[in-house]
C-alpha cells in the first residue's frame, strides 16, 4: 500500500510539472487552471506530508531544539548531550543559535510545538512572497513558484521534522532579494546567517571572496566574526571545544550510509556491501571511497571554478544568480553531511527559473532538463528499502534527490558556460552590446535575439 500511495503521489507531481510547462505559456492562469492546481496542489501536498518521515512529528524540535533553548540558559555544559549515541542526535549548532529557542522553552512542550509550526508555515509564506517580488510580473510564473513549494517533498520533512532548514531557505532568499536591490552588506550578513544554521553554505564565502565582491564579503565576515564572538562570550570556549568534539570530530573521518543522507559521499557508502540505511552511526570509509569522494568533489569545484572566472560580459545580476545557484547546488553535494531537508533549499534555484531570473530559456531541452530535476528533487522523503543495502540500483533509488542536484547543477553549468560564448560572439558582430543593468530605453528585450541562451526567458 505505501508503494501504490508513492506512486499515486509520483503521477500528481508529474501532472502538476505538465501543469507547470503550460503555465509558462499561458498568462493569465484561467479560473478554472487555478482552481485545479490549488485542489491538487493541496491533494499532493497532504499526501507527502501523510508519507514523509519521519514517523514521530517534530522530532528534531523535541529532541533538539527545545531541551537546547533551557539547557543554554539553565545548563550549560550539558548543551550538547548526546541521544542514541550518535553526533547526529541532539543540538547541532554553535551555542548562540540555542538562545533562539530559549523562549520556546518556557512554555509546554506541546504549546512550543504549536508556536514552531506557525512560525514555521509563515515564514514559508513569507518566503514564497519574496520569491514572487523577484519575478516577473506574471501571474502564471508566481503560480509556478507556489506549486513548486506545494509539491516539494523535502520541504515537507524539514516541517514534519521541526528543522531550520526551512528557515534557512528564508534566510538566503532575503540575501538574493537585498542583491537584488544593491543592499551588498546586508546580503553578505544574510549568508553568513545561512551558514551558521547549515555550515556547508560556508561554501558562499569562497565564491563571493573569488568573485571579488567585496561589500558582500564584508558584510559576511563582518556578521560572521561577530555572532562568533558573541558565543564565545556568553557560552566560553569550553562550551565550543564540546560542540567541536561531540558534533564535528566524529565525522571528521568517519561517515554515514543512512537513506536520508543525500550528499556524493552518502551515495558511495551505501554502495557498499551491508551498507546500514537505517542507522545513524558513523561507519568508517574506506580509503577507496573517500579518494573516490574526494576526486568528485575536486572535479565539480575545478569545473564550476573555471566556469565561474570566465567573465560573462553581460547580464550581469541574472549572471550571479546563476552562479549563486550553481554554488548552492555544490554546498550540498560535495558536504560529508546533506540531510535530505537540505535539498528544499534548491527551491531557490527553481523560483529563480520559474520567476525569469536566470539566463535560461524556458522551451526545449532546457525546460525538460529542468522539469526531469524537478521531478527527482520532490518526491515525498520515505524510507520503503530494508534495513540493508541490497545493490546499485537500490542505492541509486534511495540517491534520487543526488541526482537532481547533479542534473540541475550540470544544466546551470551549461548556461554559464554559453553565457560566456554568446557575449564573445557577440562582440566579434558588434561593437557595442546591451547590458542589462543598464539597458538604455531605445534597446528593449524583444530587440535579443530569441534563440540566444543568455536571453531572458521570454514571457
Amino acid at each position: 500500500m505505501p508503494l501504490l500511495y508513492t506512486l499515486l503521489c509520483y503521477a500528481g507531481i508529474l501532472l502538476l510539472g505538465l501543469w507547470w510547462c503550460g503555465a509558462f505559456r499561458s498568462s493569465p492562469v484561467p479560473r478554472n487552471g487555478r482552481l485545479l492546481a490549488v485542489l491538487g496542489g493541496f491533494g499532493i501536498w497532504l499526501g507527502i506530508w501523510s508519507l514523509s518521515e519521519p514517523t514521530v512529528p517534530l522530532s528534531d524540535f523535541n529532541v533538539a531544539y527545545y531541551p537546547a533553548g533551557r539547557a543554554v540558559i539553565e545548563d550549560l555544559p550539558h548543551l550538547f548531550k548526546r541521544c542514541w549515541d550518535t553526533p547526529v542526535c541532539g543540538f547541532v549548532n554553535i551555542p548562540i543559535v540555542a538562545l533562539l529557542f530559549a523562549p520556546f522553552s518556557m512554555l509546554t512542550l506541546r504549546h512550543a510545538q504549536w508556536l514552531f509550526v506557525a512560525i514555521s508555515l509563515v515564514g514559508v509564506v513569507v518566503t514564497v512572497l519574496l520569491l514572487w517580488s523577484l519575478t516577473d510580473r506574471n501571474p502564471s510564473r508566481r503560480w509556478v513558484i507556489l506549486m513548486l513549494f506545494v509539491m516539494n517533498g523535502p520541504l515537507v520533512y524539514s516541517l514534519k521534522e521541526g528543522n531550520l532548514t526551512h528557515a534557512t531557505l528564508l534566510v538566503l532568499v532575503v540575501g538574493v532579494v537585498c542583491l537584488d536591490r544593491g543592499w551588498e552588506r546586508s546580503a553578505g550578513a544574510c549568508f553568513a546567517l545561512a551558514a551558521i544554521i547549515k555550515l556547508p553554505l560556508l561554501l558562499f564565502a569562497v565564491y563571493f571572496v573569488g568573485m571579488r565582491q567585496w561589500r558582500v564579503v564584508f558584510g559576511y565576515g563582518l556578521t560572521l566574526s561577530t555572532i562568533t564572538g558573541l558565543s564565545l562570550w556568553y557560552a566560553g570556549w569550553a562550551s565550543h571545544v564540546a560542540w567541536y568534539r561531540e558534533v564535528i570530530l566524529p565525522l571528521s573521518d568517519k561517515g554515514l550510509s543512512a537513506f536520508n543522507v543525500q550528499s556524493i559521499e552518502g551515495v558511495l557508502l551505501r554502495m557498499q556491501d551491508d551498507a546500514r540505511l537505517y542507522e545513524w552511526t558513523p561507519t568508517a570509509v574506506s580509503p577507496n571511497i573517500r579518494m573516490a569522494g574526494r576526486i568528485s568533489a575536486a572535479f565539480l569545484l575545478g569545473l564550476s571554478s573555471l566556469l565561474l572566472l570566465r567573465r560573462p560580459g553581460t547580464m550581469h545580476r541574472d549572471t550571479m544568480y546563476l552562479e549563486l545557484s550553481m554554488v548552492l547546488c555544490l554546498a550540498l553535494l560535495i558536504s560529508p553531511i546533506s540531510w535530505t531537508h537540505y535539498y528544499l533549499l534548491l527551491l531557490l534555484p527553481l523560483s529563480l527559473y520559474a520567476g525569469n531570473r536566470l539566463p535560461m530559456p524556458d522551451r526545449g531541452g532546457w525546460l525538460v532538463a529542468v522539469m526531469a530535476a524537478t521531478v527527482l528533487l520532490a518526491p515525498p522523503v520515505r524510507f520503503t528499502a530494508g534495513a540493508v543495502s541490497n545493490g546499485l540500483v537500490e542505492t541509486l533509488l534511495l540517491s534520487h534527490y543526488v541526482m537532481g542536484a547533479l542534473l540541475l547543477w550540470g544544466v546551470l553549468a551549461y548556461a554559464r558556460w554559453r553565457v560566456v560564448e554568446v557575449q564573445h560572439l557577440r562582440l566579434v558582430a558588434a561593437k557595442s552590446v546591451a547590458v542589462q543593468d543598464h539597458l538604455p530605453p531605445s534597446v528593449h528585450e524583444a530587440d535579443v535575439p530569441v534563440d540566444a541562451p543568455d536571453r531572458k526567458i521570454a514571457g
